[in-house]
Parts: C-alpha cells; sequence; structure tokens
C-alpha cells in the first residue's frame, strides 16, 4: 500500500511538473519568435537610418555647394556626372538604384541624376520617372522622409524617398531601393532555435495529453482497488489507505455480520449467497448517508464508519439497518431468502491505540448480539477501556507466543492409572508470569482474538496426540458450538485426521441460558460425527441441568468441584453425587469428579462409583507431562 502511495505522490508530481514545463517550453517558443522579429526590426532600422544619415549629408552638400543660385545644379546636366559620382558614394552593395527627381511645371518626376550602374537600366537626364507609390509626392510635399520596406522571401527589399530642402522649399527628392538579406540571416541564425522550441512545446503538450490520461487511469484503476468487486463496498484495504489521512474521532465504527449466512451458502449455494451479500450492500447504503463509510471486511462482515453527532444517532441508524435487512425478502432462482443481521458498535474508536483494537472493540460487541439471540445492535461504553487493553494484551501474547497449554491428567478409579490429560490455556504476561485463564478469557469470549485461542489449543491436541498414545480433553464454551466459526475450526482441523478426533474430548461449559435443545442436539450430532467424545463440563456449578443428559448425547460427565469438595463430611452432598452418579450410569455416561484434593474425598468418590478423577490431590496441571 506505501509504494502504491508513493506511486501515486509521484504521478501527481509529474502531473504537476508536465503543465509547468509545457508552460516554461511555450513562453521560450513565443519569447524567440518574439526575438526574431525585434531582431529583424532592430536591424532594419540601423539599415534604414544609415542611408537615410548619408542621404542627409548629400543633400547637405549639394544644397552647401550650389547655394548661390536656386536651381543651378538643376539644370546643369554637365555637372551630372559629378553628381552621379557622389551619389555612388552613398550607394552601397545592398543598393540596387539611387536617384535624383525633380518635379517640372507639370507636377511630373524627372530624372536628375541616376547613378545606375547598369547603362541599359540608367536613366537619362530629364528623363519621366513613373512613381509605382505616392512616396514621392508625399515626400515632396511633406518635406518629409518617406520608407516602404516589406520582406520577401531572398531578403529584405527598403523603398527610401529623401527631400531635399533649400529655405522650406522641396527643390528634390533622393530616391534609393536597397535590398539586404539580414532577414535570411536572422531566420537563419533563430529559425532553428526557434523550430527547436516549438517542437519542445509540441511534445511537451504531447506529455502533458498523456499524462493526464495516465493520472486518470492510475486514479481509476488504484480506486478500482479500493473497492470489492462481489459488493462494490469498499474494501479493507480502502479503509488503512483512509486512515492515513482521516481520524477515528469523527467517527463511530460498527461492525456488521449477517446471521446464519453459512446456512445460505449450504443450502442455496454461493450464487444465491452473493446476491445477499449485495443486496445486504444496496440496503445499507440505501439507509446511510453520503458521509458514512462502507466496507467490506471480509465474507459476510462489514464494517461502517459513521460520521457522528451523537451515540443515539449511530443506534437509530443501526437499528433501521437491522429492521430493514430483516424486512426484506429474496428470490433467487424460486428460493426465497429472507435475512437478519448483527450489529457492535464502538461509539469510542479514537480511544483505541490503534485501528485493529477499535475494530476488536465492536467485534466484542458483535459477538455479544450474536450470543444473546442475533438480530441484535450492542453498544460498548466508554468503560471498555480495561476491556479494549485486555484485549490488546491476549493478541499481544498470540503474537509473541507467549500463549501455553498446561496439562493435567485425569486417572481411573479402578486402578488409577492415568487414562488422559486435560489441556488448560495459560497466557505468560511479558514477565514471565502466568495469568489464569479466568483472567482473560471472558474478556475476549466474543471477539476474534477468542478464535485465534481456540486455533491455538487445537494446534497444541493434535501435535499431542500425533506424538503420544494418551488421550487428549480441551474445554470450549456451549456458545461455541453454535458458533459456526468455531465448528469450521474443528472441521478444519479434524476432518481429515478421524483416528485424532476419536481420542479428543470435548469438554462442554455447562450454561443455564440456552434452551434450544434441537439446535444444540443437531450441532452435537456433527461434533460426534467427526468423531470426537463429548464432556459436560462443571455440572453442578449453579445449575445443574439434567435435561443435558436427557436430550443431548453425551458421553463424559464432569462433576463440579463445588460439589465435590467436603464430600465425605457433607452428607446431602454425598447424596446430591450418589444421585447425578446413578442417573450417569442408567444413561450410560461415564462420570469424573473434579478439583479431588484429599485422600478422604478420593476414598469417597471412589467408594460412590465414580469413574474417573481430576484433581489436585493427585496432579497439578504442569507444562510437561508426567
Amino acid at each position: 500500500m506505501f509504494a502504491l502511495f508513493k506511486t501515486g505522490k509521484s504521478l501527481l508530481l509529474l502531473v504537476v511538473l508536465i503543465p509547468f514545463l509545457t508552460i516554461v517550453s511555450y513562453v521560450l517558443y513565443v519569447h524567440i519568435s518574439k526575438t526574431k522579429v525585434n531582431v529583424f526590426d532592430i536591424v532594419q532600422d540601423y539599415i534604414i537610418n544609415e542611408k537615410i544619415t548619408l542621404m542627409k549629408n548629400f543633400a547637405n552638400h549639394l544644397i552647401k555647394e550650389h547655394n548661390d543660385k536656386e536651381g543651378y545644379f538643376l539644370n546643369d546636366s554637365q555637372h551630372s556626372k559629378h553628381y552621379e559620382n557622389a551619389l555612388e558614394l552613398i550607394k552601397s552593395s545592398k543598393a540596387e538604384y539611387i536617384y535624383v527627381l525633380y518635379r517640372d511645371t507639370d507636377n511630373m518626376f524627372r530624372y536628375l541624376y541616376d547613378a545606375t550602374e547598369d547603362n541599359e537600366e540608367k536613366a537619362e537626364y530629364n528623363q519621366k520617372f513613373h512613381p509605382q507609390t505616392d512616396i514621392w509626392m508625399k515626400s515632396y510635399e511633406s518635406g518629409k522622409v518617406q520608407i516602404i520596406n516589406q520582406t520577401k522571401l531572398d531578403g529584405l527589399w527598403i523603398t527610401i524617398a529623401y527631400p531635399i530642402v533649400s529655405d522650406g522649399k522641396t527643390i528634390a527628392v533622393i530616391g534609393a531601393d536597397f535590398t539586404n538579406n539580414i532577414y535570411l540571416s536572422v531566420v537563419d541564425t533563430l529559425s532553428p532555435i526557434e523550430q527547436l522550441s516549438f517542437y519542445i512545446s509540441i511534445f511537451m503538450v504531447i506529455m502533458l495529453v498523456l499524462s493526464y490520461i495516465l493520472f486518470f487511469m492510475y486514479f481509476k484503476t488504484r480506486k478500482r482497488g479500493f473497492i470489492d468487486p462481489l459488493t462494490k463496498a469498499y474494501n479493507r484495504q480502502y479503509l488503512n489507505t483512509f486512515l492515513e489521512t482521516n481520524s477515528l474521532k469523527n467517527y463511530h465504527l460498527m461492525m456488521l455480520d449477517l446471521d446464519h449466512f453459512k446456512r445460505i451458502n449450504d443450502n442455496f449455494g454461493h450464487d444465491v449467497g452473493d446476491v445477499v451479500l449485495r443486496t445486504t450492500v444496496q440496503e445499507i447504503y440505501s439507509n446511510i448517508r453520503t458521509e458514512d463509510i462502507l466496507i467490506r471486511f471480509g465474507g459476510e462482515e462489514f464494517i461502517l464508519l459513521i460520521y457522528k453527532k451523537d451515540i443515539e444517532t449511530s443506534l437509530t441508524l443501526a437499528n433501521r439497518i437491522r429492521q430493514a435487512l430483516k424486512k426484506r425478502t429474496i428470490y433467487v432462482d424460486k428460493n426465497e431468502v429472507t435475512m437478519s443481521i448483527s450489529i457492535g458498535i464502538n461509539p469510542y474508536p479514537s480511544h483505541a491505540k490503534n485501528i485493529e483494537e477499535a475494530i476488536k472493540i465492536a467485534d466484542e460487541q458483535l459477538y455479544l448480539a450474536k450470543s444473546m439471540g442475533r438480530d441484535r445492535v450492542e453498544v460498548s461504553d466508554k468503560k471498555q477501556s480495561q476491556v479494549s487493553k485486555r484485549i490488546s494484551d491476549v493478541q499481544n501474547a498470540i503474537d509473541d507466543g507467549r500463549i501455553r497449554c498446561a496439562y493435567q491428567p485425569i486417572y481411573n478409579n479402578k486402578n488409577l492409572d492415568l487414562i488422559k490429560y486435560e489441556i488448560l490455556i495459560r497466557m505468560e504476561d511479558k514477565n514471565g508470569s502466568i495469568v489464569a485463564p479466568m483472567e482473560f478469557l471472558p474478556y475476549v469470549k466474543h471477539t476474534q482474538v477468542y478464535i485465534n485461542l481456540t486455533k491455538i489449543v487445537l494446534d497444541n491436541a493434535i501435535k499431542v496426540l500425533e506424538e503420544n498414545r494418551f488421550n487428549i480433553s480441551v474445554n470450549i464454551d456451549l456458545q461455541d458450538i453454535l458458533n459456526d466459526d468455531i465448528v469450521s475450526l474443528l472441521k478444519e482441523r479434524f476432518e481429515n485426521k478421524p483416528e485424532l478426533a476419536k481420542r479428543l474430548t470435548l469438554e462442554i461449559l455447562e450454561h443455564e441460558g440456552i434452551s434450544d435443545f434441537k439446535l444444540i442436539k443437531s450441532r452435537l450430532q456433527v461434533l460426534k460425527d467427526l468423531g470426537f467424545l463429548i464432556a459436560i463440563d462443571d455440572f453442578g456449578s449453579g445449575y445443574a441441568n439434567f435435561r443435558y443428559l436427557v436430550d443431548l448425547d453425551i458421553d463424559i460427565l464432569k462433576i463440579d468441584g463445588s460439589i465435590i469438595k467436603n464430600i465425605d463430611k457433607d452428607k446431602s452432598i454425598h447424596s446430591i453425587v450418589h444421585a447425578i452418579v446413578s442417573f450417569s450410569k442408567s444413561l450410560g455416561i461415564k462420570t469424573v469428579a473434579e478439583q479431588v484434593e484429599t485422600k478422604e474425598e478420593l476414598d469417597t468418590i471412589i467408594e460412590l462409583g465414580i469413574d474417573h478423577t481430576q484433581g489436585y490431590y493427585l496432579a497439578k496441571p504442569s507444562f510437561e507431562f508426567i
């Protein structure tokens, strides 16, 4: 993701830089073009001014030399050669023609002198001049210099009409036709640079267009990378990018999970499941605001970031989503599918040290909603800081490999032979001290962390069973067998290991709040089909439900240590345990006495006919096998 972000910044820099360089190249091209014109104008002005200066000097010299008699030089054809030679002085190799004209009484211009070298083109004295423009008349009448300049393909062509003025009266006009290849020189010098800058500008324009196309394609592709292809909601990658520039303090965090979604896939197929997911997202989008952000977190689980106002607003929104989905019926290939959703809300995600912890808190509320019957919304409160800290501690212990398994032996009461071990989970804190399960399990009970702990225990059980000949027991909650994730985990670990499953007992903690024995029985049957033995753990610990023994296919009954304690002294307890043992034997259920701590207690339970014993009197839990 970081590399993608760096690529985005580089591309953004490129998109900014290329327009800048394009503008610079265009400005340079325009500047060079203007410079070419300016240089040409400067040179042209210099040439014209130079010629005018020479004409002025010639006119002054002519007037000074013949100031004794007006019109003297106009009628003195015998001196024409002299003046034509003088005109040659101001004629350069660049001047094609230079001559002096006067106007006769009929206002016709005639040649006075002509310094043209080509005799065939040279005009005779007093020969009529046929002007092609009016500059001669304008110069004669105004007494001012008139200029015509034009740029031809072969150079610069200039025509100058310079009046000879004596005593405020124009008496003649000096005419000159100059040509100069300075234009070609300027063009030859600057045109390559101008063309180069032009091509650079064109190249930069092309690069500009390409960069914007790439920029558009990049962000289009990047956006596609943030979208879940099935539901069109955002994906987890977007969540990480979003949090780079946004704070969770502006949001409430919801975890949403479709109830019994696995059943939909199993009963109707994954195509129907996909339709359900898309419909779910549509319903959620129809009930949230544009500033709220929906993210598909995985499978049928979603994260919803609610731009917060108050917790009541988020709670109302969550219930509106829940009710909308509950009312929605989907018809796919003649199948009718209804849905419900469970939602957990963390209204203070910014209080968590990171997004993972914030999600865990919402996830805990989600599992709580599921454990309380599903189709519910549960909200954490500000007191969750201790819970989130403990969840984080457990996750850190998992990451650091500080989750350990202890083993307590269980003995056969007929001969006190060791028949199996119960695996007991322990956590080691950062100081190396052992933390009892009751100090951390309740905090993670309804979170993904709990499932991760279950994975560790099951993987350890598989390793022990593969390396040893004795059997193993592990503890799971009755709620766990109603959890699709836990059941799927058991299937995943043991479906291809039936011989190991037969040597593993699942000890299920007795639970008062469960009344759906039909569902429990079906789940237990799934586990028994995999080969597991099923035990009821802590039987009699405040709620001895004999219906478990009648309605459920139980293999082992573990009698809670609170009943076993003082069984050798308390006659009423002795009678209760006797009744439990007798009832169990009638159903073919093996019994285990827990927390046996004295020889007298052991003797009494053996006398009552309890099959197995577990307790400190015989062996304490240890990280090593006996």
